[in-house]
């Protein structure tokens, strides 16, 4: 929540617009005070009004106190830039010193110094600086050179700068309401008021030399959106400048006759007194209105939080979120009765102990999905888990889990997970085998009977030379036989889908395997436009050769289908890793991304292949990714329209694993690489 209104941005800029104007005047005001003393009429740098004037020694320290300041400021460091801060910073305090070191040991107060003469020439015209100027020069001198190094001296700058600023304060307030010391023992003391326009530059120096560095130090928080800091803002310049502004005005009363010397203390303090109950009040009346603002706002917060937890409770799904700086989870209705747990009570390890992966194995922290998405900072699944009841009953759940990023603040980040309830998917699916397997098993009897019907009769036809008739037989033989290959894609598909069928894997030399699929599945007029391609020596992989045959004949049919009959296909096994990466590459007229994207689903046709292939179920390509997938491996397809497309499919090398882990993809593999 913001208490101003205003972004902490503009609230810098001003800041350092402020350290910009103390840079640029400062200078100016001890150059034009300098020259004033050189070269204007004699006494006129004596006093005006009756008040002190500035010496030539304070107006050169002020004016090398800008130059320091004016050279920080620039958001480009460099070193000449920090060389010259540093010279002027530290001139700037041996002036002070030398003015401060002269009171100290009693010299004249009209005793002309090497610097006197340099600034002015022969004798000067004006009093030495005052004690309380010189100090001040002192302080704020080693404050610029602290200003921009590390952070452990921020503290010191920030004190040095406020002791002087508060010497030039006392100062100013000397000047209206009458000096500090107007006699004393120590001569050096006596009579010596600070003047007007060095109490002036001193304050704003001092101003700009906190405001040079807006996010560090005391400036940092007072300009930080923040209550504290907004009260700072209001109350701090009321309480700095309204005494010396009462001051200015009393001085005025009286040089005009309106009140005496005496009255103006009576006046100053009831006034003072006043202002602070004021003050007071005002601050009081600020943050009655800022806590009517805060109020509104966690109303509001509120609000949204129960629309927000009204949704939860009522969304299909179960939602639940960790909070990784307080490890606090928050759960909805559905997720507490997938695992029969308040999940918001601090139940996280037996909402762990109740998980178990889709084949029955626990769950460890690191393999969390939730886990995860915060380590990577990305989006992590869909996985699927099994809750286990203490009753034996189980529930398989599909979870996604999502980063949240932290507030401005750094605080609130944590991953909201997702659980979908698979129960009703898994009734279909098992509604769907058996009505496949049931369909499927009711019509190959038939064909069998069809098939075998046929070829006698075309037997017949052929022994009574009605070759006419024959071929007829010979059509009808080739629909039936196209049933059959759909209908034993259907059983295929539905079998590696529930998992039923069980690999028989043996060692198998890759090259040697290829060729003889290339050998046995390609027609002899086909062969010549087919090239295979070994890089480098190829290790033995565990497989099931009928299966990876069945896929590996499916690429090479669809290689010859779609590629022009003069331009050949290759086929490539290489090494990669761990994996052994086969790939089928031919230059036809390729996929468009949106194609590539979806070939390896069920049922996904090209518009190019529907058209041109009515008999496909489109089953082919997504069959092909179950067995892979069940070896352990990966298929994908990396192509560009116009640029033929290149199918290659990954196997580990060793021994299978009992959970097969995903093969690799490519850098950059194309649109296909989701499958």
């Amino acid at each position: 929540m913001s208490w101003t209104g205003r972004s902490q941005s503009r609230i810098a800029a001003g800041v350092r617009a402020l350290a910009w104007l103390a840079a640029l005047g400062i200078p100016v005001l001890g150059a034009l005070a300098l020259v004033g003393q050189a070269w204007g009429p004699p006494g006129s740098g004596v006093a005006l009004a009756g008040l002190p004037a500035t010496s030539p020694q304070s107006s050169f320290a002020l004016l090398l106190g800008g130059l320091a300041l004016g050279l920080r400021l620039p958001r480009r460091s460099s070193p000449l830039r920090e060389w010259l801060a540093v010279a002027c910073a530290l001139g700037m305090t041996a002036v002070g010193a030398v003015s401060l070191v002269q009171d100290l040991m009693g010299l004249s107060a009209m005793t002309p110094t090497l610097l006197t003469r340099l600034l002015v020439g022969a004798e000067p015209r004006v009093h030495r600086s005052s004690p309380l100027t010189s100090s001040c020069l002192v302080l704020l001198g080693p404050a610029l050179v602290l200003l921009g190094r590390a952070e452990r001296w921020h503290t010191l700058k920030d004190v040095l700068t406020l002791l002087a600023m508060l010497g030039a304060l006392l100062g100013f307030n000397g000047l209206l309401l009458g000096p500090v010391v107007e006699a004393s023992p120590l001569p050096f003391l006596s009579w010596r008021s600070m003047s007007l326009p060095a109490a002036l530059a001193l304050l704003v120096l001092g101003l700009g030399t906190l405001g040079a560095q807006p996010g560090q130090g005391l400036m940092a928080r007072v300009s930080r959106d923040t209550l504290g800091a907004f009260l700072a803002r209001r109350l701090v310049p009321v309480a700095l400048l309204g005494p010396p502004l009462l001051g200015v005005a009393l001085v005025l009363l009286n040089g005009a006759g309106a009140i005496n010397r005496e009255a103006e203390f009576p006046i100053f303090a009831t006034v003072v007194s006043a202002a602070g109950t004021a003050l007071v009040l005002l601050s009081a009346r600020t943050v009655d209105a800022l806590e009517a603002r805060r109020r509104q706002a966690l109303a509001e917060a509120e609000r949204q939080r129960g629309l927000l937890q009204t949704v939860l409770n009522h969304a299909p799904v179960g939602v639940i979120f960790v909070d990784l700086s307080s490890d606090r989870v928050v759960s909805n209705r559905v997720a507490d009765a997938m695992f029969e747990l308040r999940l918001s009570e601090g139940n996280r390890a037996r909402y762990l102990e109740r998980l178990r992966h889709a084949d029955g194995r626990p769950v460890r922290q690191e393999e969390l999905t939730s886990t995860r998405a915060a380590r990577t900072d990305d989006a992590a699944g869909p996985d699927e888990y099994l809750i286990v009841h203490p009753d034996g009953r189980t529930l398989p759940v599909l979870v996604t889990a999502a980063p949240v990023p932290a507030s401005a603040s750094g605080e609130g980040r944590g991953v909201v997970v997702s659980m979908q309830d698979l129960t009703t998917r898994r009734e279909l699916e098992r509604l769907r085998e058996e009505y496949v397997s049931l369909i499927s098993h009711d019509l190959r009897n038939p064909l069998h009977t069809i098939s075998l019907r046929v070829s006698l009769l075309q037997r017949w036809l052929r022994e009574r030379h009605l070759s006419r008739e024959e071929g007829l037989t010979t059509t009808i033989l080739g629909s039936v036989a196209w049933m059959s290959s759909m209908i034993e894609e259907l059983m295929e598909g539905s079998r590696l889908e529930a998992g039923r069928d069980t690999l028989r894997r043996e060692p198998r030399d890759v090259v040697r395997f290829l060729e003889e699929v290339m050998e046995r599945d390609l027609a002899p007029d086909l062969r010549e436009r087919f090239r295979l391609e070994v890089a480098g020596p190829v290790p033995p992989v565990w497989m099931d050769a009928p299966r990876l045959e069945r896929v590996l004949a499916n690429l090479l049919g669809n290689a010859a289908k779609y590629s022009p009959p003069p331009l050949p296909v290759v086929v490539r096994a290489r090494v990669e890793d761990a994996w052994v990466v086969v790939s089928v590459s031919d230059q036809g007229a390729g996929l468009s991304s949106e194609d590539a994207a979806h070939v390896f689903d069920k049922y996904f046709r090209t518009r190019k292949g529907s058209a041109s292939d009515a008999q496909g179920l489109g089953l082919g390509l997504y069959i092909s990714r179950l067995i892979v997938e069940a070896h352990g491996g990966r298929i994908w397809v990396e192509s560009e329209p116009g640029r033929g497309a290149v199918f290659c499919f990954s196997l580990p090398v060793g021994p299978p694993r009992e959970t097969p882990l995903p093969g690799p993809l490519p850098e950059g593999a194309g649109p296909g690489e989701r499958a």
